[in-house]
């Protein structure tokens, strides 16, 4: 058994020499010392004695010092075909944006209820029949303008009666002054009737007052919602008939924490958006600050007014309203233009040669979609928007936009510019 092991480990290493041999000779040795393959003086003769190397070139006089056949063949310097340098490549597509100055401000977000300027719930005053319905579902009205009319036939009457009476009366006033210029009738007299005048009167405006319960009319100019009685209806105090709402002006209440408390006043700038118009933006003042500060919620009531000229807000709307407090002029970029890098913020800034510029920059609060820029821009610079995660510095760029846009006369450092 041992000396089968013995033979085995013998007819290893003979088998490992041969190889390291066959190594050296055909291949380490014909790469180190070049062979001719043609007979020139003192030579080797020319044919197949002269060996293995003779064959194993792909051109006239070839040794095995070269590259095989079909490498190093594609360009100078050899390497793998298609492996360019690094330089010249083709530009970026980008789209651009000036830097601009815009009004921009320290925001706090609330949500609140929209209520009308002005609202009513309209109601019948007395009893009776329904005579008229003098609108239609969402009618426009101005004030004094008649909704509706309730059957007032016994209160005319009684109008009439007054009148009557007054007219009477008047009449009698005349004739006993007549009387009492030519001294027939006594100063008591006469004043008797100048008060039973003033009685009448008096009777005759309860009479109209009566009868105006039974007419309702706008008591200001608004938009009507729907009704909710017939014409023939029996209505009594207190029935509804319908609302009226001024939506000129919409009044948002919400409120914020009492830490704002030193900054708020009336005057105050309001933007506020609702679900039913997304994008759009409705804009405001505050109009009230509440005088206490709820004792559960820590928080204060804010009252503000926004314009309501296309009657497209309505009381009971659930908005989002950011009170913009600190309002200023400031630099303001696109949010999407930023490269961030850990704590740090990059934008890319065109130069007059459309190549990439990376600037380092300190930015401020953050507002719909666009940021302050507190230091490393100017106005006017233009910035890539589009396209710039895959920018590098000195990058050539094509401008997408270029037609919608004026380039910069330069992207050199000036002053508050910080390039990376």
């Amino acid at each position: 058994m041992k000396l089968i092991k013995m033979l085995i480990f013998i007819l290893i290493i003979a088998a490992a020499g041969a190889g390291g041999g066959y190594y050296y000779t055909q291949i380490l040795a014909p790469a180190g010392k070049p062979q001719v393959a043609g007979a020139g003086p003192g030579g080797p003769p020319a044919g197949p004695s002269a060996g293995p190397s003779a064959g194993m070139s792909g051109r006239p006089g070839g040794g095995q010092g070269g590259p095989p056949p079909g490498m190093g063949g594609g360009r100078p310097g050899g390497g793998p075909p298609g492996m360019g340098g690094m330089g010249g490549g083709r530009p970026v597509p980008v789209n651009v944006a000036k830097v601009t100055k815009q009004s921009f401000g320290d925001r706090i977000e609330a949500i609140g209820t929209a209520s009308a300027n002005e609202s009513i719930t309209v109601t019948a005053r007395v009893q009776g029949l329904v005579r008229a319905i003098s609108f239609d579902d969402g009618a426009l009205v101005d004030r004094g303008d008649e909704i509706a009319a309730i059957d007032a036939g016994e209160q005319d009457a009684r109008l009439n009666v007054e009148l009557a009476n007054l007219d009477e009366q008047r009449k009698e006033l005349e004739r006993i002054d007549g009387l009492f210029g030519s001294q027939n009738v006594s100063q008591a007299r006469l004043d008797q009737q100048t008060s039973s005048v003033k009685k009448a009167e008096a009777n005759v405006a309860a009479a109209r007052a009566r009868v105006a319960d039974y007419r309702i009319t706008a008591p200001f100019p608004g938009v009507l919602g729907t009704r909710r009685v017939s014409v023939g209806a029996l209505v009594s105090p207190g029935t509804v008939m319908t609302t009226l709402d001024d939506i000129s002006i919409i009044k948002l209440d919400f409120a914020v924490p009492e830490t704002f408390l030193a900054s708020l006043k009336p005057g105050l700038d309001i933007e506020a958006t609702s679900a039913a118009y997304e994008g759009q933006i409705f804009k405001g003042q505050v109009v009230a600050v509440d005088s206490r500060v709820d004792p559960v919620t820590r928080s204060v009531g804010i009252r503000a007014a926004i314009p309501n000229p296309d009657k497209l807000l309505r009381p009971g709307m659930l908005m989002v309203a950011d009170l913009i407090k600190d309002r200023r002029e400031s630099l303001v970029i696109p949010e999407h233009a930023l490269v961030p890098e850990g704590p740090n913020h990059f934008v890319f800034v065109v130069g007059a040669d459309s190549t990439a510029e990376r600037i380092g920059i300190s930015i401020g609060p953050r507002q719909l979609g666009a940021v302050e820029v507190l230091e490393g821009l100017n106005e006017g610079d233009v910035i890539v928007v589009e396209g710039n995660m895959d920018l590098r510095p000195k990058a050539k760029l094509e401008i997408l936009n270029q037609d919608k846009m004026s380039m910069p006369p330069s992207a050199e450092n000036r002053p508050g510019r910080s390039p990376s």
